[in-house]
């Protein structure tokens, strides 16, 4: 009995616990298919995270620093080590058997390449066989003419520095990029939302009319053709009301694409204040956002850079090949003798034996060197080439501040148009559906004002966010993007 009882308990404690478990991932999973709102801070700070041209031009810079790295060590001291040992087993006659030879060598380095193109090598040698017989040597090779001076032996250290700083300007290039893509798609899908608020406001319109309309009828004071009319209205509202959510879904996974995450993800975005967005620009003027965009455009930075750098060190190295070449060499040499006695030991490195010195002047002198004059030419005429595109490059983009300066205020009165001509289309409206229920108007002439009404509210939609995202490409064009919504940049 009491067993059998146990056994009820214990089946009614595994069907509780199922339940209790299946209600828990019912809970987990409804939880999960619920859709966080973002706002617009929220998705421009999501996209800095997640967006994959960030995340390119971050390991980018990465590659820069380790490349700058690797030529700022080049003119480190480099230290070298090696071990070897030699076993030799001779057969020979005259020693009447085997002869077992055992060597051991040690050898240590040390290089240095001077700023200035001195090439030092330093090199002890360990050698042990039977006896202990060590060697130094030192040689310092300078060059005199063709590859002396820091401009001409650290142009590479200088290229690399130049590449790490265009690296760190393209994090914030593609950041800006990121936010003004990102806050554009913001606006498209706030404009489709608000699109399709107009179109149900003026689906309601439509069905409240041939409610009216049917009333009419009904008390003789229409005709029943004109129900045929506001019907096929009500029906072109419910058309429009399915072509606005299709382009409000497209609108939101254009703006998911552009924040860098997966279309599937559950998210909705959050409503925002236009006119409170618009106060966060601020417009220079002219001459001032001439001024900021060759200061901030990357892409002229980088040309501006190029030329001042790369070009020009490039016309310096032609010009030193070009010379003639001459090279002091230095050598000292101390030990690496044989044998014992004064040969072996560490007193072998300093007793004066087994000691050479020498001194090399090398004088190479090019004579009619064609290839040499050709890259020279070639590089003067590229660093030509640099200068007049740099120019043009700074007059396209005086030109597109020029563009994007006017592009602002003629989106500011277009809005303050299409803001009157939809108030006066809202009463415009009014005053005829009055008519129409006083039978003053027919329902073409209704049907005509609403859609104007519907085509003002629209049209005001699309000035507003026409003049935001004006405004926004300025913001972009003078590099006040960052700033404006302060986003930090974080190079690795």
């Amino acid at each position: 009995m009491n067993t059998l009882l146990i056994r009820n308990i214990v089946h009614r404690c595994h069907y509780l616990t199922a339940v209790i478990l299946s209600l828990l991932a019912g809970f987990s999973s409804a939880e999960t298919t619920i859709p966080r709102t973002l706002s617009l801070n929220e998705t421009i700070q999501l996209a800095i995270r997640e967006n994959p041209n960030v995340q390119t031009a971050q390991l980018n810079h990465v590659m820069q620093k380790f490349a700058l790295e690797i030529e700022e060590w080049q003119f480190h001291p480099h230290f070298t080590l090696d071990a070897k040992k030699n076993t030799t087993q001779t057969y020979s006659v005259d020693s009447n058997g085997m002869v077992t030879e055992n060597k051991t060598g040690i050898d240590a380095g040390m290089s240095w390449l001077s700023p200035i193109g001195s090439d030092v090598q330093l090199k002890l040698a360990n050698n042990i066989s039977g006896n202990y017989n060590p060697g130094l040597s030192l040689s310092i090779e300078q060059p005199l003419m063709r590859g002396f001076g820091r401009p001409i032996v650290e142009a590479a250290l200088y290229n690399a520095r130049d590449s790490e700083k265009i690296s760190r300007l393209s994090i914030e290039e593609s950041l800006q990029t990121t936010v003004t893509a990102v806050i554009n798609a913001y606006l498209d899908v706030v404009a489709a939302e608000n699109t399709l608020e107009v179109d149900q406001q003026a689906l309601q319109r439509a069905r409240q009319t041939v409610t009216q309309t049917q009333l009419f009828i009904k008390a003789g004071h229409k005709a029943g053709v004109e129900l045929v009319t506001v019907q096929a209205d009500e029906a072109s509202a419910e058309a429009r009301i399915e072509n606005d959510k299709n382009a409000l879904d497209q609108a939101r996974y254009a703006l998911l694409t552009d924040i860098g995450i997966d279309p599937n993800t559950a998210v909705t975005f959050s409503t925002i204040n236009l006119l409170t967005l618009t106060k966060k620009y601020h417009v220079p003027r002219l001459n001032e956002a001439k001024e900021l965009i060759l200061a901030n455009d990357l892409q002229y930075q980088t040309d501006q850079m190029t030329l001042n750098g790369l070009t020009k060190r490039n016309i310096q190295i032609a010009e030193d090949n070009t010379r003639w070449k001459l090279n002091l060499t230095a050598n000292a040499a101390t030990g690496n003798g044989a044998g014992g006695g004064e040969n072996a030991g560490i007193n072998s490195l300093v007793n004066g034996i087994n000691r050479t010195d020498s001194i090399m002047l090398d004088l190479s002198i090019p004579i009619d060197d064609k290839s040499a004059k050709i890259a020279l030419a070639n590089a003067k005429i590229a660093e030509r080439e640099a200068s007049l595109a740099l120019q043009q490059e700074k007059w396209s983009k005086e030109t597109n501040v020029i563009n994007g300066w006017n592009s602002i205020y003629s989106a500011k009165k277009s809005l303050q148009f299409a803001e009157n001509a939809e108030r006066l289309q809202q009463q415009s409206y009014h005053v005829g559906f009055q008519k129409y229920t006083y039978g003053l108007m027919d329902s073409i002439e209704l049907q005509t004002a609403m859609q104007q009404l519907v085509s003002s509210q629209q049209a005001l939609i699309m000035a507003r966010i026409n003049y935001l995202k004006a405004l926004v490409n300025m913001d972009k064009l003078i590099g006040s993007t960052l700033k404006t919504w302060d986003v930090q940049v974080k190079a690795e």
